[in-house]
């Protein structure tokens, strides 16, 4: 991910949107599903401008693998 800030506010946000997923969808989704599933919950609540929807979406392609080993848990 580029040398970016991303608020924590947001941070939280996407933590929350992944704890708010059926374990079962979680894992049946693939990444880019899981992605946009994940953004969907976040602009409910969060008026994201491209750019920060891009690197949201990078922090978010990062996190994936630990996001598939908190599912399977």
């Amino acid at each position: 991910m580029r040398n970016t800030s991303i608020e924590s506010r947001i941070v939280h946000a996407v933590w929350s949107s992944v704890s708010a997923i059926n374990q079962q969808v979680l894992l049946q989704l693939d990444d880019q599903d899981l992605i946009q599933q994940i953004m969907r919950q976040i602009d409910k609540s969060s008026n994201l401008s491209s750019e920060d929807r891009q690197n949201l979406i990078g922090y978010i392609s990062s996190k994936m693998m630990l996001i598939r080993d908190i599912a399977g848990s």
